[in-house]
């Protein structure tokens, strides 16, 4: 049996991501987040558990006793950490410091310690681990008034190398960062929405219709990464 952890499924690669896995034989989805669809909700039950957390507030996110249990009988164990917000997006000095902090908790602070709870709760004799974190390839350049974003984004990969280097002898672990490029999703429109030099390009890739289905990026990922 596979037992799928995946965070922010409401809309977007998130929720692409759920249905495709969901789909899967013997594969139960925990879902974590703050809101799910109604379809989520009709779904709900043995094979999709959908558990309310707040990401901003990690003392909301199951614990190792809670994760320990509902993974006591896998086969393999996948976490996928979705979630994110590209907010606030601005000039340094003039950030609401609240969203600054949230922000920096969803993005980072979650799947740290998401990660280290559910690797502290594996089985002993566990026989696969498959860790992926959702990044950008904004964590490699500048882009005016994404200093969070991109910041918590490098950061998250740099924890996962790490968690990558513990595991490197250990065949039974994988962990891996991804960019799935832009796609037409709720972020894109947040970013449309905000005021920054480089916004058109945006906009433009929205306008020509050039914004993949996250449902066709969910696929690709799903088969380069967690093919079953």
């Amino acid at each position: 049996m596979r037992y799928v952890v995946i965070t922010g499924v409401s809309r977007g690669l998130g929720e692409a991501l759920l249905n495709q896995l969901l789909a899967e034989p013997d594969t139960t989805v925990l879902a974590l987040g703050r809101t799910f669809t109604d379809n989520q909700r009709m779904l709900a039950g043995p094979k999709l558990i959908l558990r309310h957390c707040e990401l901003a507030e990690p003392a909301t996110l199951p614990t190792a006793p809670e994760l320990g249990e509902l993974i006591a009988d896998a086969d393999e164990i996948v976490l996928i950490h979705n979630a994110a917000v590209v907010g606030p997006i601005g000039a340094v000095g003039t950030l609401p410091t609240d969203e600054l902090l949230a922000a920096a908790t969803i993005n980072l602070a979650a799947p740290l310690a998401l990660t280290n709870t559910l690797l502290s709760a594996l089985p002993p004799l566990f026989r696969r681990v498959r860790i992926m974190f959702v990044s950008s390839g904004a964590a490699h350049r500048v882009i005016d008034g994404w200093s969070v974003y991109s910041s918590t984004k490098r950061g998250g990969e740099e924890f996962f190398a790490h968690v990558a280097a513990q595991y490197e002898s250990d065949p039974r672990v994988s962990v891996v960062s991804v960019n799935p490029g832009v796609m037409d999703t709720g972020m894109q429109e947040a970013i449309r929405g905000a005021d920054f030099d480089g916004r058109q390009r945006f906009q433009d890739l929205y306008d020509n219709d050039e914004l993949p289905d996250p449902a066709s990026v969910a696929a690709h990922l799903i088969a380069e990464h967690l093919k079953a």
